[in-house]
């Protein structure tokens, strides 16, 4: 084999080649499901959509996300991902902008649930894809990279979206049409250059040398869990399989901790004296300068050390004691809390996606990994409703965040229970939980594969 073909030197090759593509087409996404939240008052005054009306429209994304995520990823795994994503996005770039058509609730919901069903197939196939092109012991990286679009997008979409409706009166439209127009183009365009940007399968490779091609294939080929780790291939045996049940719950409590934040974010900084527009617009995004610090420092963590289950209980940890912290707190160190809240919650995802791989290959991988996904992002749609029965049952929006909490810690509990291979740490890898990284494998009866 050429010399030059390091496992290192392919592994920047693709990290530039794909990874910036994904990150543009997740930003986009995240903008284009979440910039909704800026025009609340705007369509109750403008077409009749009052609050009730508005969180049912917000909240029905996440029923047709979690529809048509399976059916998605199964499609993008027999048919390739830079054609499908392509689609997917041109479908849901152009229902971003006829948001901008919005005349009432009826319409309200059914853009909102076919915006959902258009974006269900991105972010699971982005995940499924990553394990095309990386080798376990870089995805996690990887997927943080990718991952960290969202704290990115959120940072930045307050700002461009009261810019945005700023226009207000241009050309005779309302600020907030020309939010959803002037925020669902650019996704129209990049769409139409997906299918150059991306690459299918690494033995496609062009830009990768004949030597890199096949130490690459060869590497994610030896990724493949071992038949005695691997779920049953049949749909009834995943489904009701005890690891992919208590991964769907993790996720499920990992989204459920992401929502309560958004949630309770806005309500508390409010509640800080003396913040103008401007410093409450900085104290808003603070929580996702750290939430982009997690998602980068947890995946690097449990890649050097092959330790899955180390990083990502810590990370529900830290969600759930930033939670406590938002409720017994001050405003001002609550606010703090919830940037630890924030940390743990964006730096668990990342490296939970590595785990999915270590039991899983191939179709069953591709149709398990939306389900996941699917089932967890309910969270998106019952963490906002339960935060608000328990306001309105209690009296104190704060109060939720202690039923957001329990769901997550829950979660924490059930990782500890991850015991199977490549969860505690590589041969060599040193100690993880107190013992050495061959003494779990050992126990597990299998090779470390993650």
């Amino acid at each position: 084999m050429n010399t030059a073909a390091t496992p290192e030197a392919v592994r920047r090759k693709v990290s530039r080649r794909l990874l910036p593509p994904l990150f543009v087409m997740f930003v986009l996404s995240f903008l284009d499901r979440t910039n909704v939240a800026l025009v609340k008052s705007h369509l109750a005054t403008d077409v009749g959509i009052d609050a009730a009306a508005f969180g049912l429209g917000a909240g029905i994304f996440f029923v047709g996300y979690a529809v048509l995520g399976v059916p998605s990823n199964l499609v993008l795994h027999r048919f390739g991902a830079r054609r499908w994503l392509a689609l997917l996005m041109l479908v849901w770039g152009l229902l971003s902008c006829a948001m901008g058509l919005v005349d009432g609730p009826g319409s309200f919901y059914a853009l909102r649930f076919l915006l959902g069903a258009a974006e269900a197939g991105f972010f699971p196939g982005v995940i499924l894809y990553i394990t095309y092109w990386f080798p376990a012991e870089d995805r996690g990286k990887a997927t943080g990279m990718f991952q960290s679009a969202v704290a990115f997008a959120s940072i930045v979409g307050n700002p461009v979206g009261g810019y945005l409706l700023g226009l207000h009166g241009l050309g005779g439209l309302e600020g907030w049409k020309w939010m959803f127009i002037l925020e669902g183009a650019p996704t129209v365009v990049v769409a139409l250059a997906v299918p150059w940007l991306l690459t299918d399968r690494p033995e496609q490779a062009r830009w990768l040398t004949p030597a890199e091609r096949t130490l690459l294939c060869e590497r994610i080929a030896a990724d493949v869990p071992d038949e005695r780790q691997r779920v049953p291939a049949t749909v009834g045996s995943v489904i009701t399989d005890s690891k992919v049940l208590r991964l769907m719950f993790v996720y499920f409590a990992i989204q459920i901790g992401v929502y309560g934040v958004t949630f309770w974010l806005p309500a508390l900084v409010g509640r800080i004296d003396g913040l103008g527009d401007v410093g409450i617009g900085f104290a808003s995004a603070l929580p996702w300068v750290f939430a982009l610090l997690g998602v980068l420092v947890l995946p690097w963590l449990s890649d050097r050390t092959g330790n899955r289950r180390g990083p990502l209980r810590l990370a529900l940890l830290l969600t759930v004691g930033g939670l406590v912290g938002g409720v017994l707190l001050p405003p001002v160190p609550a606010v703090a809390a919830l940037c630890v809240a924030a940390f743990g919650f964006l730096g668990a995802q990342p490296v939970f996606w590595t785990v999915p791989p270590t039991i899983l290959s191939g179709a069953q991988m591709a149709g398990t990994i939306a389900l996941i996904s699917g089932f967890g992002n309910l969270g998106g749609f019952l963490g906002p409703y339960v935060m608000g029965a328990v306001e309105s049952g209690t009296g104190s929006g704060a109060d939720g965040l202690w039923v957001v909490a329990a769901v997550v810690a829950a979660g924490a509990v059930v990782v500890t229970g991850f015991r199977w291979a490549g969860m505690r740490g590589r041969p060599g890898a040193g100690e993880q939980d107190g013992r050495p990284a061959e003494t779990s494998d050992a126990e597990s009866g299998t090779e470390a594969t993650a």
